[in-house]
C-alpha cells in the first residue's frame, strides 16, 4: 500500500474527472455541524500554505461548529485518484497552536495518502507574543477549551473520513495518526475516547496528563522567575558538560550521550563553585534551581505531582524556563484557561492550595483533567485491533521522558506486559530532544527526521502499516544521527522498551550492528 516511492510520472498526474470531483465538494455540508467551504485543484509546483507542493492534489477547506462558540478549521488534500495509497493519515500539531500542520501534510500527501489537519479550534494571533503558547482564546471561552483538549481532531477526522469516502467513492482502506507533543496528547485522547476513528497511531513525547504538564511547567519556570541568575546560557552549558562528562561512559560506551538518564544520579552540588574552584562552575542559586528541576513539583508534604526532568536535557532549559513569558503554554493556563484571572502571577503558584484549586475547576461540567488528562484505558482500541507506537527523546528537555515511561508503566500495570505488547510498543531514543534533534539518535520517521531507508527496519511509520495490516510488530529500529551537514556520524539500534541497545564490546561504537537489543541491569536508587 505505500510503494507510493517508485510509482511513474504519469500516476502523479491527475485525470480530468479529479479536478471535476474536488470542485463538486464545495459546499456540501458534512454530518455533525461540518460544511464544506471551499475545494480547489492545486497543481504541482504551487505554493500552499507557505509550502510548495510538486504533486497534483485537492484541496478542501472545512469548518465544524458542534457547539455555537465553536469554530473548528480544517483541511483535507486528497492525492488523485491514480495515485492514492488507499489510507487516510490525521496530522497532529503542537503547542496551543490554533494552525494546521501544512509540512506533515504535505510529507503524506507525497506518500499518497488522503491527509488532514485541524486547527484545533482557534487560530493562533501572529501578533501575539506568545504565539502557539498563547491561551487568549481561552478566557472565558469553555467550548473553545473542550475544542482544543479533545473534540477538535475528532470531529474533524470524522469529517475528512467523509470526504475521503466521497471523492474516491470509497472509504480508505486504513486510517492513521501521527503527531507530537501537543498532538501526541490528542493521540491519546483518539485512542482511549474514539478508538473508531484510528487504526494504527504513531505518537511521541505525549503528555497524557496536560494539566499534570502544566503544573510542571510552572515549576520548572519559577527559579528563573524568582532570580534570573538561576539559569542562564552559560550556567546550563557548564551543567551539561559536567553530567556528560560523570555519566556518558555509563553504558559502556563514551559518546557524549546519556543513555539512559535514571543511571545519572548525580547532585549537581559536585559542580559548585568553591574558594579552590571559582571558573566552570554554578553558583548556589544555579545548584538549587538545578535539583529543583531534577526534582519535579512537589507538594509541601513531599507527594509528587508529576516527575522531574532527567540529567542530559540542560542545554534545552534556557529557551523553555526564562524570559518574559517562561514555562510554555502554562503561562497563559492557569491565568486564562483555568481561573480566569489575567491577572494571576505564576510566580506565585502554590502548589498546596492553587493544586488544589486548579484540580477542581469545573469546565462545562466537567473537571480540569476529566477534560484535559487521559486514562491508560485503551480497551476498546485494543479490542478493535488498533495498534500504537509511542516513542520519546531520552533528552526531552520539553516533556520530561519520565512522564511517557510514567504512562507507559501503568498500560502495562493494566494489561500485563505481553498484551501490552500486542498493541503498543514503546521506544525511548538515547540523547534525542523534543520530537527530533539533540546530540544522541532519531531519524526513525514521522517528527523525528527523515530514516535512513523506508522500510520497516527504519522508519516508525513503515512499521505502523506493516503491523495494522499484517500484524508484524516492531521489535527495534535502526536510527541515525545526522550532523548540520546532513552526514550521518552514527547509527544505533533503537529497542522496544524495556530493552535497550548494548554494545557488543567489539566493533565501532558509531555502527548499531556492534549493538543488540538486551534487558537493561537494574537501576540504581533514585536521588529525585
Amino acid at each position: 500500500m505505500l510503494a507510493l516511492l517508485a510509482m511513474s510520472g504519469a500516476a502523479r498526474s491527475a485525470a480530468p474527472e479529479d479536478g471535476a470531483s474536488c470542485i463538486a465538494l464545495s459546499g456540501k455540508a458534512l454530518a455533525a455541524h461540518s460544511v464544506i467551504q471551499s475545494a480547489t485543484y492545486a497543481s504541482p509546483g504551487e505554493t500552499v500554505a507557505g509550502i510548495v507542493i510538486d504533486v497534483p492534489f485537492c484541496r478542501v477547506v472545512g469548518v465544524s461548529t458542534p457547539t455555537s462558540d465553536s469554530h473548528i478549521g480544517f483541511e483535507v488534500w486528497l492525492p488523485p485518484a491514480s495515485s492514492w495509497n488507499g489510507n487516510f493519515r490525521g496530522e497532529g500539531s503542537g503547542g496551543s497552536a490554533g494552525a494546521l500542520s501544512p509540512g506533515p501534510m504535505s510529507d503524506a500527501l507525497k506518500a499518497g495518502y488522503a491527509t488532514m489537519s485541524t486547527d484545533n479550534g482557534h487560530l493562533t494571533d501572529p501578533k501575539d507574543p506568545l504565539g502557539g503558547s498563547s491561551q487568549a482564546w481561552a478566557y472565558h471561552h469553555p467550548q473553545k477549551k473542550i475544542d482544543w483538549a479533545w473534540r477538535a481532531l475528532h470531529v474533524s477526522t470524522v469529517a475528512a473520513k467523509l470526504i475521503v469516502r466521497r471523492f474516491y467513492g470509497r472509504a480508505a482502506h486504513k486510517n492513521y495518526f501521527i503527531a507530537c507533543s501537543a498532538g501526541a496528547h490528542h493521540a491519546i485522547m483518539e485512542a482511549t475516547r474514539f478508538p473508531q476513528d484510528y487504526d494504527g497511531i504513531v505518537a511521541g513525547a505525549a503528555p497524557w496528563s496536560w494539566t499534570g504538564l502544566m503544573i510542571y511547567h510552572t515549576w520548572n519556570s519559577i527559579p528563573a522567575l524568582k532570580d534570573p541568575s538561576a539559569l542562564s546560557a552559560e550556567s546550563v552549558q557548564i551543567l551539561a558538560r559536567h553530567m556528560i562528562e560523570a555519566c556518558d561512559k555509563l553504558d559502556g560506551v563514551q559518546d557524549g550521550i546519556i543513555a539512559d538518564p535514571r543511571r545519572c544520579t548525580v547532585d549537581p552540588i559536585a559542580f559548585q563553585c568553591s574558594d579552590s574552584a571559582q571558573t566552570d562552575c554554578l553558583t548556589p542559586a544555579q545548584v538549587a534551581a538545578a535539583r529543583h528541576i531534577y526534582a519535579g513539583p512537589t507538594r509541601s508534604d513531599g507527594k509528587r505531582l508529576m516527575p522531574g526532568q532527567v540529567r542530559g536535557t540542560e542545554l534545552g532549559w534556557v529557551p523553555q524556563l526564562t524570559g518574559p513569558h517562561p514555562g510554555g503554554s502554562s503561562w497563559d493556563f492557569w491565568k486564562l484557561t483555568v481561573f480566569n484571572d489575567p491577572n494571576f502571577s505564576n510566580v506565585d503558584f502554590n502548589f498546596d492550595q492553587d493544586t488544589d484549586r486548579a484540580l477542581a475547576t469545573r469546565i462545562d461540567g466537567s473537571t480540569l483533567p476529566q477534560v484535559y488528562d487521559e486514562r491508560p484505558n485503551f480497551d476498546a482500541f485494543r479490542a478493535r485491533g488498533g495498534k500504537f507506537i509511542l516513542f520519546q527523546g531520552w533528552a526531552d528537555p520539553v516533556i520530561t521522558p519520565l512522564v511517557d515511561l510514567d504512562f507507559y508503566n501503568r498500560i502495562v500495570t493494566r494489561y500485563g506486559q505481553a498484551a501490552t505488547d500486542d498493541f503498543l510498543r514503546f521506544f525511548l531514543l538515547p540523547g534525542m530532544g523534543h520530537c527530533s534533534g539533540g546530540v544522541g539518535i532519531s531519524h526513525i520517521g514521522a517528527a523525528t527526521g527523515a530514516p535512513l531507508q523506508d522500510d520497516v527496519a527504519h522508519s516508525m511509520l513503515r512499521a505502523l502499516d506493516a503491523w495494522v495490516q499484517n500484524d508484524a510488530a516492531p521489535s527495534m529500529f535502526v536510527g541515525a544521527h545526522i550532523d548540520e551537514s546532513k552526514q550521518v556520524t552514527a547509527t544505533r539500534p533503537i529497542c522496544r522498551y524495556p530493552l535497550e541497545a548494548q554494545y557488543s564490546g567489539h566493533g565501532d561504537t558509531k555502527d548499531a550492528a556492534n549493538f543488540t537489543c538486551r534487558a537493561s541491569a537494574p537501576l540504581p536508587p533514585q536521588p529525585m
